[in-house]
């Protein structure tokens, strides 16, 4: 696999993750679930659009912003989307997408010889980590103020 086949791949799961946030709006009743998965399902459109824009010629000179990981979703029980009752159900489902797809090029980095791809493997990671914390901060605001 070349950067550009990465890339590729990539966008198919930026694609995947949209159609799980709009199969999973059909399955929820609650407003605020509703609006966060339409939103959720936005991001993986621009997500997308990122990608397709990308120049795999240029690689090595992006610099990702670093994410901090809040490390919430390893502690929590992963559900199907078919369990979604309510708001804090869609957080920890997308979280965990998150979490996988992460891990996923995490783990693409660390099994390839080549620079460039290692690079790009890197970038994705940083983004889905991007997606997740964004999910973990509201999760932590949700579940905090809820005691």
């Amino acid at each position: 696999m070349n950067v550009k086949e990465l890339i590729a791949k990539a966008a198919k799961h930026e694609d995947e993750s949209q159609k799980f946030y709009l199969d999973a709006l059909k399955l929820v009743k609650d407003p605020a679930s509703k609006v966060w998965l339409k939103e959720l399902a936005q991001e993986e459109i621009k997500h997308k659009e990122m990608l397709q824009k990308f120049d795999a010629s240029k690689v090595m000179d992006f610099k990702p912003d670093e994410t901090q990981d809040l490390h919430i979703t390893e502690f929590l029980v992963d559900k199907d989307v078919s369990e979604i009752k309510d708001f804090q159900d869609v957080l920890i489902i997308a979280m965990k997408k998150e979490q996988k797809a992460y891990n996923f090029y995490v783990s693409m980095a660390q099994s390839t010889e080549n620079p460039e791809m290692r690079k790009m493997c890197k970038i994705l990671a940083q983004e889905e980590l991007k997606h997740k914390h964004k999910l973990e901060t509201a999760y932590d605001d949700m579940v905090f103020s809820e005691n």
